[in-house]
């Protein structure tokens, strides 16, 4: 695999327009879209995790890929890119994308972050590094809380 373009592209903004007497002007509030890129990435790849309980748990171990579950989850892609090839072992990750696909009750947790108020199909999570942080025995867990529920994991690294 040849990776050309490894990106996040990052953006919070609201605009306000001020109500108050004698004021005008509407004020941007936030950041604007913005692309990071990782020129030296050599990995990008997505794990798909799908519970088939109420109580189904699945760890991602970001710098393989490689899964570890409780209950029964469906997992797809676990410590493989796009082509079915093996990733390797990666020693940074520049970017970690959680993004859930069906609605119902789901928590992220892991090394990084913990997440409890994701519900809906759409819900994400990005966190962008920099410079990159560097892998260990880092990981991001799914504990997927209602049958069917289904999240991706999507990471960008070297």
């Amino acid at each position: 695999m040849t990776i050309t373009k490894a990106s996040a592209q990052l953006s919070l903004l609201g605009t306000a327009t001020p109500t108050r007497t004698n004021v005008s002007n509407s004020v941007a509030i936030g950041s604007p879209l913005a692309t990071k890129s990782f020129s030296d990435a050599t990995a990008v790849y997505s794990v798909k995790a799908t519970a088939t309980t109420t109580s189904d748990i699945c760890s991602i171990e970001l710098k393989s890929g490689d899964k570890s579950t409780t209950g029964s989850p469906t997992v797809v892609d676990d410590g493989v890119d796009f082509e079915g090839k093996d990733i390797g072992t990666l020693s940074t990750a520049y970017a970690i994308m959680v993004e859930q696909l069906v609605d119902g009750a789901m928590f992220v947790d892991g090394d990084f972050t913990e997440m409890r108020t994701m519900t809906k199909a759409g819900d994400k999570c990005l966190w962008v590094w920099e410079t990159g942080v560097s892998l260990g025995t880092e990981k991001v867990t799914l504990d997927l809380n209602a049958t069917g529920v289904s999240a991706k994991i999507t990471v960008i690294g070297k």
